[in-house]
């Protein structure tokens, strides 16, 4: 029986999969959901035998160090989240403010009124982190 295991249950080895895990980016057009997920899984092979704590924070990392949005990943990952579920959250934050601020004025009047909402959606973020 251990020789059937030895050939056919055979689990890749924690350097490949640890190799593999740190060469993996989100790749363009991969939704943020399905980037965790892919992370969470290559993590869970990569450092099954390793400590929760430490396999949490380098699936963390990596999510951030990976998105595509590099500004993105660098703001989130300065708030050093605990979790992926944080790091998600402040990601669906981060873009929502993105988009509350990129919005062009047309005149003086309407540029008033963005950079007012502007504002108040990073205060509300900002209060929603404290």
């Amino acid at each position: 029986m251990q020789r059937l295991l030895e050939r056919f249950g055979a689990r890749e080895l924690p350097a490949t999969a640890q190799g593999r895990f740190q060469d993996v980016q989100q790749e363009v057009g991969e939704s943020l959901d399905d980037w965790s997920d892919r992370v969470l899984t290559l993590a869970t092979t990569a450092f099954r035998d390793l400590p929760y704590a430490y396999a949490t924070e380098q699936t963390v990392t990596k999510f951030c160090h990976g998105l595509l949005d590099k500004e993105a990943g660098k703001h989130v990952n300065l708030q050093l989240p605990a979790s992926m579920g944080d790091s998600m959250n402040m990601m669906k934050i981060y873009s929502h403010v993105q988009l509350a601020c990129a919005a062009d004025p047309m005149d003086s009047q309407k540029g008033k009124r963005e950079e007012s909402r502007c504002v108040h959606e990073v205060r509300k973020h900002l209060l929603q982190v404290r």
